[in-house]
This record gives structure tokens, sequence and C-alpha cells, in this order.
């Protein structure tokens, strides 16, 4: 494996690529932060998201689709890999999920942006398969 740089990290071998990725635990939701400044102003979005989503009339994983897909363009890891593991808890099959983030290329996402977030999926695969109990 090259060396990988991530942030100001540079890892030689993929157990230290695995250990500099970041997985949602390890990030504090930004709702979170905002609220140690408003609290009141968290408890109103959060009221207010409730309201939204899923979207009336439409399938919960379909919302959870694309959100992530939407945050995907943006660029946002750490909400991208929640909103990818709702979805494949939700049953989204990982091909699908895939096939949309190759259907952006060209039209909202750059091919290396493209690759990042197909690198995002797999990791947020790998952790929900490790929060998941064996059957």
């Amino acid at each position: 494996m090259r060396d990988v740089q991530i942030g100001c990290i540079v890892c030689t071998d993929s157990t230290e690529l695995e250990r500099a990725t970041l997985n949602t635990r390890d990030a504090k939701p930004s709702t979170a932060r905002l609220a140690e400044v408003n609290p009141q102003a968290i408890a109103r979005y959060k009221e207010m998201r409730a309201m939204v989503m899923p979207a009336p009339g439409v399938d919960a994983a379909i919302c959870e689709t694309v959100l992530a897909m939407q945050l995907a363009v943006r660029g946002h890891e750490v909400p991208f890999k929640v909103h990818v593991m709702r979805a494949l808890e939700q049953s989204v099959p990982l091909a699908h999920l895939e096939g949309l983030i190759l259907a952006g290329v060209g039209v909202s996402l750059l091919a290396g942006e493209a690759a990042r977030a197909l690198d995002w999926l797999a990791q947020a695969q790998r952790e929900l398969l490790q929060r998941t109990p064996a059957a």
C-alpha cells in the first residue's frame, strides 16, 4: 500500500488507515454542539426535522438514501455515513447506493469525490456490520 495522507496524518499501511478513518462514533453531532449555545433553537430544529423526515408520503428508506446522496455531494463525511447506515438498516442494497454515487459522476460529483463517497460508504457498511450482533 502506498502512503495515504488524511489531514495531517500519513498512513503507511491499511491498519493505520483504518484507525485514522473517521467513524460516526468518534464525531460529536453538530446539533449537540449548536445546542451548547442555543438549546431552544436546536429543540425547534429537531421538531421541524421530525415534521419533514421522512417526507410525507415518501418511503423512509428513499428519504435516507436521498439525504445520503446530498451529503456525499456536499462532502459531509459523518452525516453521510449516518444516513447511509440508516438506509442500509432499512434494506437499501449496497449496490443501489454505490450505483447512485456513480450516477452523479460528471453531473454533481467529480470522479475523486465519487471515489471518496464510495470509500465512506464502505467504511459505513463495515461500521454497521461491527455494530450488528451476529445472528
